[in-house]
């Protein structure tokens, strides 16, 4: 069984919290969509993390930030990623050239994984359905799109849902658990380990075994978090964020 995470934004305690569950339910490998920085307070210890334990760890958005230094970010992100090297730098070792080595994509069989979506695997957004119109765009594009490939696994927009031909379905306490088989076109999203946005401060991520795909949600020690966040002198609203799951 293999784990799918993806943004865990710096964020130490959600990320070892998900990774001892990992253990608990017998993952044997980690894909990691991107994002392993920028936000959070701890880039040094979540950084090392994804280097021993991830098979693979894609180029996200604040990867991308981190080193070139282009970024769109607004003032808040802007600030944390230009901490978060100052951090990485100061560590010294390979931390930083490990980040220059990412992969914008990874193509595992029948699995295509990516931090945006297929047509832009750093930046775009795989859009919340948030009405039928845009769903129906969505899954439009499944069956004319994916060639090459059967799943998607994308992060970035934060928010955990599986786009199918057969609908839009979102992950819930009751049903977390979905079949996709062989053959079958989805978009998955896994949400986001380190920074929800979908009003659960609970980490997302997602197992799959080959045909069960099943989302989960952990709590997590949000109250250090955001402690350590204020004590960095970062924007206290990304500490206040991780209260609201926003």
């Amino acid at each position: 069984m293999i784990a799918i995470v993806s943004d865990l934004h710096s964020n130490l305690e959600a990320v070892t919290a998900v990774m001892a569950e990992c253990d608990r339910l017998g993952v044997t490998e980690y894909l990691c969509l991107g994002d392993v920085i920028g936000y959070g307070p701890d880039p040094v210890a979540v950084a090392k993390i994804a280097q021993t334990r991830f098979a693979v760890s894609l180029m996200g958005n604040h990867e991308e930030a981190l080193v070139t230094g282009k970024h769109r970010f607004n003032p808040h992100a802007a600030q944390a990623i230009d901490w978060t090297r100052r951090c990485l730098t100061a560590a010294g070792g390979d931390i930083i050239p490990w980040f220059k080595e990412r992969k914008t994509f990874a193509l595992r069989g029948r699995l295509l994984l990516v931090h945006g979506s297929i047509y832009d695997p750093v930046h775009d957004y795989v859009d919340e359905p948030e009405n039928p119109i845009e769903a129906e765009a969505m899954i439009s594009t499944l069956s004319s799109d994916f060639s090459g490939f059967d799943i998607c696994f994308a992060g970035h927009n934060h928010t955990p849902f599986l786009a199918t031909t057969m609908g839009v379905m979102v992950p819930h306490d009751a049903h977390r658990t979905f079949r996709v088989p062989k053959g079958h076109k989805a978009y998955v999203c896994v949400g986001s380990v380190g920074q929800p946005r979908d009003r659960d401060v609970r980490s997302s991520f997602a197992t799959f075994d080959g045909e069960a795909l099943t989302f989960h949600r952990l709590a997590y020690d949000v109250a250090t978090t955001q402690a350590k966040i204020r004590a960095a002198g970062l924007n206290g609203f990304l500490a206040e964020r991780l209260g609201e799951g926003i």
